[in-house]
């Protein structure tokens, strides 16, 4: 495996993946809302990132965290782009680094937990940047062949991932199943 966080060739279009994915319904689902502090753990270019900044606001806080420059820098004109300031982006591995301790209400995982090269320790950080009562939200594609997504051989099933989540010292609040491709993950 090359030691970089995408491993594998699948790249997702914008337009295709809202096909499939309504990221603003996801995060109004999770409960995301004015004033809270939302961390993007494998943010790309923002599919996530900037709609929770829209919702949250400018008394909220946006941190992305990317191993992609050009992701981050993509970001970061996105967030120009729309007036949002309360924001700090990073490039660097999740597994090595973390933001301030304490600083999330949502520490958000969006189709990337199996692309980390230890995922525990992803999960370990994310741990430490959660506030008190603040909840992880790990969603992530079906362990099934479909035409679209990753190559069913690097996915994680949601009973594994579950499995990651709670050796990290999570408890799992809910697992759903958002359709045939996802599921959802929540712990505090």
């Amino acid at each position: 495996m090359e030691d970089y966080q995408h491993v594998h060739n699948f790249h997702y279009d914008e337009q295709q993946r809202r096909k499939i994915q309504n990221p603003e319904q996801i995060l109004q689902d999770i409960g995301i809302r004015e004033g809270m502090s939302f961390v993007d753990l494998g943010c790309n270019d923002g599919f996530f990132t900037i709609p929770a900044a829209k919702i949250i606001g400018n008394t909220g806080r946006v941190y992305g965290l990317d191993i992609n420059q050009q992701a981050i820098d993509s970001l970061k004109n996105k967030l120009q782009s729309i007036n949002y300031k309360n924001y700090q982006l990073k490039c660097a591995k999740a597994e090595e680094m973390v933001f301030n301790d304490g600083i999330a209400d949502i520490v958000f995982l969006g189709t990337v937990l199996h692309d980390f090269m230890d995922p525990l320790k992803v999960l370990s950080n994310a741990k430490k940047l959660l506030k008190n009562k603040g909840i992880l939200v790990n969603l992530d594609w079906q362990k099934k062949d479909t035409k679209l997504g990753p190559p069913l051989e690097i996915r994680f099933s949601a009973k594994y991932a579950a499995n990651l989540i709670e050796q990290a010292d999570f408890k799992i609040k809910s697992t759903a199943n958002l359709s045939k491709l996802y599921y959802l993950i929540i712990a505090e």
